[in-house]
Order: C-alpha cells, then structure tokens, then sequence
C-alpha cells in the first residue's frame, strides 16, 4: 500500500545508530572505492566501462540498505524501510507487543489480518521510546507478561 497523496510530515525517524550506519556504510563501499582506484591506476580510464561501473554499483545496495533501514512515524502510519520500503496505515495494524526482557528487547508489530508486518531489536533503532509512544496512541497493545 502506497502512502497517501497529500504530503505527510514524518514525526520520528527510526535508524540504526548514526556510528553504526556510518561504520557499515563505509565498510561496503570501501572495498568499492579501493577496487576502482586499482582499476584506474592499473589500467587508466579504459577498463572503467558500464559493464564495470555496473558491478561497481551493484556492490553498492547493501550500503545504500543499510543507509535507508529503519522506521518512519507519520501522522497516520508508519514506513517501514526493511527490504523494500512499505506503508502501513494505523488502520490496518492490529496490534504489537514489546518484549523488553533484557535477552529479547523486541519490537513485533502485526496487521489485521494477524500477520507479522514488522519485527526489530531495540538496539537496532534510534529513538525507540517515540516509536512505542506512537504505536501506543494508535495501536491496540498486546498485553503479554514479562
């Protein structure tokens, strides 16, 4: 489901931690970096084709993932970026549960039909307090023991 037409502000963000996304990022395009600097070096501007600047940034979507991972809160839904970028209105969430066990620390969230639309680890997301103070203001709440 796309998000609706009129614009929406995104109240919260939710990423992995900027030290961590930066790390990871840096880290996938590194070795692009270092192999185009070879290539370049080695045998100048011609071996730098589109069959070659194709792999090279084909070896780059898991930085650009990476990057782009995580939750957005709006008004009247949220995004969530995992794989593929979906929306989900409030109105079609049923209900979610955090598991705040020391071990677990996780955030599942299902739909209407009692599907799992989204499951993360607290320590995976920026700002987790305001995404739970979102989903409680919309969302039933699962009210499982500890």
């Amino acid at each position: 489901m796309k998000p609706p037409a009129t614009p929406n502000v995104i109240i919260s963000r939710h990423r992995l931690p900027r030290g961590y996304r930066v790390g990871l990022t840096v880290g996938w395009l590194l070795p692009i970096v270092i192999l185009g600097l070879a290539l370049l070096l080695r045998h100048g501007a011609t071996l730098l084709d589109l069959r070659v600047l194709g792999l090279l940034a084909l070896m780059a979507l898991p930085a650009v993932y990476i990057w782009h991972e995580g939750i957005d809160v709006l008004p009247n839904g949220i995004i969530r970026r995992v794989h593929v970028p979906r929306y989900f209105p409030y109105e079609r969430l049923d209900n979610w549960y955090f598991d705040s066990r020391e071990t677990r620390r996780t955030l599942t969230v299902w739909d209407v039909h009692n599907r799992k639309v989204m499951e993360v680890r607290a320590g995976h997301l920026t700002e987790m307090p305001a995404l739970l103070q979102a989903l409680q203001a919309n969302v039933r709440w699962r009210n499982w023991p500890d």
